[in-house]
């Protein structure tokens, strides 16, 4: 159903479906095509102004990272860190900071 919002409201949903084959291939094992998916859901929300969700994006690429050993996590939940500034989300911010390793 997500593929039709997607396919009929691009804008506006192509980058949540892109983050939700993410974490389907992240499930799976599929690294490589996680890390595709991963970059290109941040990547389309940035084009499209979703701040939030960009962060969002970038906050599950770096638990992605973070869960395989990979050191690129701090650089996934630093630009989250800064995109949650942008957004004004202060509070998810400081959670970030307190909880996570960046």
């Amino acid at each position: 159903k997500l593929e039709s919002f997607a396919q009929n409201g691009k804008a506006n949903c192509e980058h949540k479906l892109l983050l939700l084959q993410a974490e389907m291939k992240s499930f799976l094992g599929d690294n490589d095509d996680a890390i595709g998916k991963y970059e290109s859901a941040i990547a389309v929300a940035g084009e499209n102004g979703f701040i939030h969700e960009q962060a969002i994006a970038n906050e599950r690429a770096g638990d992605f990272f973070e869960r395989n050993g990979d050191s690129r996590a701090s650089q996934y939940y630093g630009k989250s860190n800064t995109l949650y500034l942008q957004w004004g989300a202060q509070c998810k911010a400081d959670h970030l900071c307190k909880n996570l390793p960046f």
